[in-house]
Parts: C-alpha cells; structure tokens; sequence
C-alpha cells in the first residue's frame, strides 16, 4: 500500500513516522509501503503475527495506530480512538 495525500479532519494514523509518546519505536506506525497482513500471512514488521493479535487484516508495520478491519476491541484510528464504524475509498492512480 502506498499512503499519500490525507485531506479530512481524522489525522493521518497511517503515516507517523516520528517517536511516539517516547517510547523509542521510530518508525513503528508507518504503514507506508507495508504489504497486507492475514492471520494465515505474516507481512508485518512485528515479532508476532498483527492479524491474529488485533483480530483482523491490516497493512501492519507493527501492529500500532490503525486498523479499520479489526474485531470491535481494535477496530480503531489512533488521532480518533475507538470507532462505532468506518469507510475505506481506494482511488486508482
């Protein structure tokens, strides 16, 4: 997935490439460039596998900041918090 252009009022949870909260994980939350991960294909970046800790597909980095696809306990957008729902819009190049 390639990430560019956020315009809205959600902030952009896909494209923090900066040291979060202190905590040392430059980089963590980027997902740009980041390949789909399933609970059967691990293509994150983390020891584990995201898709089956946050209980749905995303394009993870290192499980951090964003998954629209997640079960209800994760299903979030970092900037918003929780979210009740969401749309996604995929526009070609």
């Amino acid at each position: 997935m390639n990430v560019s252009g956020y315009s809205g009022d959600a902030g952009d949870s896909l494209q923090y490439e900066g040291d979060w909260d202190g905590n040392a994980k430059f980089g963590s939350y980027y997902n740009n460039r980041m390949k789909f991960t399933t609970r059967h294909r691990d293509n994150d970046n983390f020891r584990g596998n995201c898709a089956r800790g946050r209980g749905g597909g995303w394009w993870y980095n290192a499980c951090f900041w964003a998954c629209l696809t997640c079960n209800r306990d994760n299903h979030q957008w970092w900037t918003v918090g929780k979210l009740a729902n969401s749309r996604m819009m995929i526009k070609p190049q």
